[in-house]
C-alpha cells in the first residue's frame, strides 16, 4: 500500500497552520543568533545561576581536571589553597577568589572554574612544562615555558637541558630556536654555559664529558648550520676531541684532547 501525501491539495486551513509552524521555527533560530537573543539566553543562564545560589544547595563535590595526565601539582594541594570543603553553601563561593589562589600556585599556568549545578564545581588546571634546569650560584631552579623560574624545589626529569650563567635565562629562548633549526646537533646538547653575558658555550652528551662547542657572540645560527654541515660528512661530534670552535667566521676549528689535558696540567703548576 502507498501513502500520497499531495500538499496542494490540503484544505486552506492545513496549509495555513503548516505555514505558520514553519514561520514560527524560523523566527526561533532568527531570535537565537541575533545580538537581542544571545544577550536573553545570557540572562536565563545569569538567573538560573542566581536562582541555585538563592536556593543555598550544598556543595557535594569538588572535581579536579589536569590537562596532561603528569602534572606536578598535587590535587590535595589544590583543594587546600582553595579553602573551601563540602557541605558549604554554594552561595558562598566567590569563583573568582578560588581562580586566583589556585594560579598562585607554582606549577600552575592557567585555571578554569565552573560551577556544575546544582551543588558541584569543576576546576580544569593547565600546568606548566619544565624547558631547561638553570643553575646560578649553586642553586637550581627549573624554568618554564618562557624561560620564566618555576619557584619549587620538586625534583625533575633527569634529562632537562641544564643552563648556567646569571642571564642566562632571557638569552635561551633565542638560543633554542637556532638550536631547533639543526635536530642533528640539538639532540647531543645536554648543557649551554652563558661566558661573560657575552655567548654561549654547548656541551653535548651531558654536562661534564663530551665535546664543548665555543659559539660565536653573534650569528648563532649561522655557526651551528655550519657545524651541522661539517658534521654530516666528518662526524665531528663522534669523534675524540675536547672541543669545536665556531667563533671564527667560516671555519670549524678542532681541539684535541691533548690539547686540553696540557692545558690542565700546567693550570697546576
Amino acid at each position: 500500500m502507498r501513502l500520497k501525501c499531495n500538499i496542494f491539495k490540503w484544505t486552506l486551513k492545513k496549509r495555513l497552520f503548516l505555514s505558520g509552524i514553519v514561520w514560527v521555527f524560523i523566527s526561533i533560530i532568527a531570535f537565537i543568533k541575533s545580538d537581542v537573543g544571545i544577550s536573553f539566553i545570557g540572562w536565563i543562564q545569569n538567573k538560573a545561576h542566581v536562582a541555585v545560589e538563592k536556593a543555598h544547595f550544598d556543595l557535594a563535590q569538588v572535581k579536579v581536571i589536569w590537562r596532561t595526565e603528569a602534572h606536578y601539582t598535587k590535587t590535595e594541594e589544590v583543594l587546600k589553597v582553595i579553602g573551601i570543603r563540602q557541605g558549604m553553601k554554594m552561595s558562598e563561593i566567590d569563583l573568582n577568589h578560588i581562580k586566583e589562589n589556585i594560579e598562585h600556585l607554582p606549577w600552575v599556568r592557567s585555571v578554569i572554574v565552573e560551577r556544575l549545578l546544582p551543588n558541584n564545581l569543576r576546576l580544569t588546571i593547565e600546568e606548566k612544562t619544565p624547558l631547561a634546569l638553570w643553575q646560578n650560584n649553586k642553586k637550581y631552579k627549573p624554568l618554564d615555558e618562557d624561560a620564566a623560574v618555576i619557584e619549587t624545589s620538586q625534583k625533575l626529569p633527569a634529562d632537562l637541558l641544564l643552563v648556567v650563567g646569571k642571564d642566562a635565562p632571557k638569552h635561551l629562548l633565542s638560543l633554542l630556536k637556532d638550536l631547533e633549526a639543526v635536530p642533528e646537533i640539538y639532540q647531543y646538547v645536554r648543557a649551554a654555559v652563558r661566558i661573560n653575558d657575552r655567548r654561549w658555550n654547548l656541551r653535548l652528551f651531558n654536562a661534564e664529558k663530551g665535546v664543548e662547542v665555543i659559539l660565536p657572540e653573534t650569528n648563532i645560527a649561522e655557526a651551528l648550520n655550519r657545524l651541522d654541515e661539517h658534521n654530516k660528512k666528518e662526524k665531528l661530534i663522534k669523534r675524540q676531541i675536547a672541543a669545536i670552535d665556531l667563533r671564527e667566521g667560516g671555519k670549524v676549528i678542532l681541539k684535541p684532547l691533548e690539547t686540553s689535558t696540557k692545558k690542565q696540567k700546567g693550570a697546576k703548576k
